[in-house]
């Protein structure tokens, strides 16, 4: 008499039991989802600050390029590197010079070089510029993580002799950063070093700079090893 009953009651639990794992696997589901998301955002963050990262380093090794091209140079003169033409492209390594307005007192760029300082965009280096010795792109290997997506590039300029501009001079007004009373006198040389480089994908872009103190060792004294 009482079996009908039992058997009412077990199909009512069968039903309750399944609407209680359907929640649960929604809520599961919902759970899967959320961690994805969570999880390939983090992935993003991470890649595009490891980009940045790449894009800094690419940029401080440019400097240091620039500083070992300086440091290896046959310094004979006063300033060691053959000033760039204002007009034109030049072919040669040479240095650009910041220019200075002596009636208004205002130093000047040139637009090759503004350019390749403030551009938010890639831009090549203006001609005259040494280039980066090493290969920092289409790296394989150990190396691969560390591939560039371009060459960093630089660009070198002459801001004059390591002194005060002028000094002793009895009121000799120079035409540009290039102090030459002073060039040639065993002064040390300033020179400016913008890289530009790169990160691991072409939406990173890093900007550095350096000021190098190169001695000028074709002056008299300044060379020990010099033949007399």
């Amino acid at each position: 008499m009482n079996s009908p009953r039992r058997s009412f009651n077990q199909r009512r639990q069968q039903g309750a039991v399944l609407f209680v794992a359907l929640v649960f696997l929604i809520l599961i589901t919902l759970l899967a989802l959320t961690a994805t998301g969570t999880s390939i955002l983090q992935e993003k963050m991470t890649g595009g600050m490891r980009n940045r990262q790449l894009g800094l380093m690419g940029a401080e090794s440019g400097l240091r390029g620039g500083e070992a091209f300086l440091l290896n140079l046959n310094f004979i003169g006063g300033n060691q590197l053959t000033q760039c033409p204002p007009d034109g492209a030049p072919t040669s390594t040479c240095a650009y010079v910041p220019q200075v307005d002596d009636t208004t007192a205002r130093a000047g760029l040139d637009p090759a070089v503004q350019s390749f300082r403030t551009a938010r965009s890639w831009v090549a280096p203006p001609g005259g510029a040494p280039t980066y010795p090493h290969t920092l792109t289409g790296q394989t290997g150990d190396l691969e993580t560390a591939s560039l997506h371009a060459e960093p590039v630089l660009v070198v300029e002459a801001l004059g002799s390591d002194s005060a501009a002028g000094g002793g001079d009895g009121g000799w007004q120079q035409t540009n950063a290039i102090d030459a009373e002073k060039s040639g006198v065993g002064s040390p040389i300033l020179y400016r070093i913008t890289s530009r480089s790169q990160g691991g994908s072409g939406a990173v872009l890093r900007v550095a700079e350096s000021v190098y103190s190169a001695m000028n060792l074709g002056a008299a004294g300044a060379n020990p090893d010099a033949a007399p």
